[in-house]
């Protein structure tokens, strides 16, 4: 006989299974890792080896592209051999790769090295979070989706710390000895999938019909009968109409919200508001201080609210943000650089509602069978953010059009706010996070 499951948004952590605890152990020194390099792979290309600026540029955006074409068969390689081995190999490659970068000395090598860390990646986040999704009972999902993000951004924090104090900009040989132990650091999550029981994070049953083992909703009742009869497929995931409303919205979102943060952001706050570049330092800081502090209050906040709802909420505080970010131009000194700051915050804010949210509607909305192409398609919306988000911030403020870039980052994220409320329309009241009550018998007398 089995405990009871506790009440719906109280499970505590030690409730969750121990597997799940491994994964967020991985994780941590996965990001870890992440944060000790990924503030300096640009300057390591074009400072350090002497690469041009506009290759360097061109290679990130074909690192975007090609993560864009192969996400589609990532998804399906989840589907089909479930996440734990296309993590292990995906986490070996990586770890390979980002050794290797220390090691790169020009254009061609640069270009094979990164698209290979491509290949490496293209998989790990919609794996990881159909295997968290599998080994969490729905009403858990939003908790362990935001203490996952929250160990993210802990780690990319405490890696910028850590990095800081061994990079040496004179010294290929300080670069190299970072890329080395982010490598290694991807041998911890590496041995914690390894060290797992075989078969963990696979759907339910593989060999059942779809029909029983469908998700919590397909299109949101759009015809999802028909849907659940068929066999997994790419075809299947695009006529689900809810999800491409879900992911649209979430480009619409992320491209005038995240993937402004580094090129828009910077270029802004540098070139136009006149700040001085180390203060984006501390911009950055507070943004990753507001996501550590606040995650645990957010995730109370949110339980039983919409989802929707909520993410109109986040997409708002985005525009918000942007809006005191733009403030910083009407402005001088100490002035602009605390518009910079109090804005990354309240972007930082606006995160800590995206991250449990997001994916907790998107695994609503998936079939069990075909979990990893749902959360590949999402993950998309990263990708396409990270193409055209940097490129309209270069060529608006690069062109002497800052004010019109502030324009669309403030009306873009506005626009998300209000797609988002209206979402609520074509979502049930579990995918859209409202809980169920369970019904009292009337006796007749």
């Amino acid at each position: 006989m089995t405990d009871a499951p506790p009440a719906p948004g109280k499970l505590r952590l030690r409730d969750l299974d121990p597997r799940v605890h491994r994964l967020f152990l991985g994780f941590a020194f996965s990001a870890l890792g992440s944060g000790l390099t990924m503030p300096f792979l640009y300057v390591y290309l074009a400072e350090v080896r002497g690469i041009s600026t506009a290759t360097v540029g061109l290679m990130f955006g074909w690192m975007g592209l090609l993560g864009f074409v192969l996400s589609p068969v990532g998804g399906s390689l989840i589907d089909r051999f479930g996440p734990r081995p296309v993590m292990i190999t995906g986490l070996v490659v990586e770890a390979a790769c980002t050794t290797s970068i220390g090691l790169v000395e020009n254009v061609a090598g640069a270009f094979v090295v990164g698209s290979l860390i491509v290949v490496g990646t293209v998989g790990l986040w919609p794996a990881a979070t159909a295997m968290l999704t599998r080994l969490v009972p729905a009403e858990g999902r939003e908790k362990v989706y935001g203490l996952n993000f929250m160990l993210l951004n802990a780690g990319l924090g405490i890696g910028g710390l850590i990095s800081a104090t061994i990079v040496d900009m004179s010294s290929v040989a300080s670069f190299q000895r970072l890329y080395v132990i982010d490598g290694l650091t991807y041998l911890a999550y590496i041995l914690v999938l390894v060290t797992m029981p075989r078969g963990t994070g696979l759907a339910p049953s593989l060999d059942a019909p779809a029909s029983a083992v469908g998700g919590e909703g397909g299109e949101g009742g759009e015809g999802g009968e028909a849907v659940e009869e068929e066999q997994p497929s790419w075809a299947v995931v695009l006529r689900d109409r809810t999800l491409l409303r879900v992911v649209a919205i979430s480009i619409l979102a992320i491209t005038f919200g995240y993937s402004q943060m580094e090129a828009g952001l910077a270029a802004y706050a540098v070139s136009v508001a006149g700040i001085p570049a180390h203060a984006l330092g501390w911009a950055y800081g507070a943004n990753t201080a507001a996501i550590v502090a606040g995650q645990l209050v957010t995730l109370r906040m949110i339980r039983g609210r919409r989802r929707s709802l909520m993410l109109a909420v986040c997409a708002g505080t985005w525009s918000v943000s942007w809006l005191v970010i733009a403030a910083s131009d009407a402005v001088d000194g100490w002035a602009a650089v605390a518009a910079i700051i109090i804005g990354l915050g309240l972007f930082g804010a606006g995160e800590t509602l995206w991250a449990p949210l997001a994916p907790a509607i998107v695994n609503d909305l998936a079939r069990e069978d075909m979990r990893g192409r749902y959360n590949a398609l999402q993950g998309m919306t990263w990708t396409v953010g990270s193409i055209v988000g940097p490129a309209s911030a270069g060529l608006l403020i690069g062109h002497g059009l800052p004010h019109l870039w502030a324009a669309l980052v403030v009306g873009g994220t506005a626009l998300a706010a209000v797609l988002f409320v209206d979402l609520r329309r074509h979502l049930s009241l579990a995918q859209d996070g409202v809980p169920q009550s369970v019904p009292v018998p009337v006796e007749v007398a």
